[in-house]
């Protein structure tokens, strides 16, 4: 909403997940490393990241705008921590293809599912095709 064009975030195993799944989605352009010392109106120096302390470093994602409108609109929590929200294989398929399960609705036009597997971080339809279930985090539209 503030139109920047770099956004930091901490480099941890959860982001560069939620990052490579978002990139591969389409949703951001770019993912680079830097420091706390980049402005976000510039791109982030990744000789900065080597030299920096570890509290300094960050990733940083290029957000992709199409016609001055961001590509990345809403992402919206499905799990909370009060409230987690397990999904076996074939709730996922139901979810995903846009049937309410579990009291949550299912998946609209160009909506991604973020699942948390045993085997990792996957999207909705992945886990499908792979027959996973797992706990449902959020949802990119």
């Amino acid at each position: 909403m503030a139109r920047h064009r770099w956004v930091p975030l901490a480099p941890t195993t959860q982001h560069m997940s939620l990052l490579s799944l978002l990139l591969s989605h389409g949703f951001i352009s770019s993912v680079s490393y830097g420091s706390t010392n980049t402005s976000a109106a510039s791109p982030p120096d990744p000789t900065s990241y080597a030299a920096a302390r570890a509290s300094d470093k960050r990733v940083w994602a290029e957000l992709k705008y199409r016609h001055d409108r961001p590509v990345l609109n809403k992402m919206r929590l499905v799990s909370s921590p009060s409230r987690r929200i397990f999904m076996d294989k074939d709730e996922i398929r139901r979810f995903v293809r846009g049937s309410r399960v579990k009291f949550v609705p299912g998946l609209g036009l160009g909506e991604v599912a973020l699942v948390k597997s045993n085997e990792g971080w996957v999207d909705g339809r992945e886990a499908v095709r792979r027959g996973l279930g797992g706990e449902v985090i959020a949802r990119v539209g």
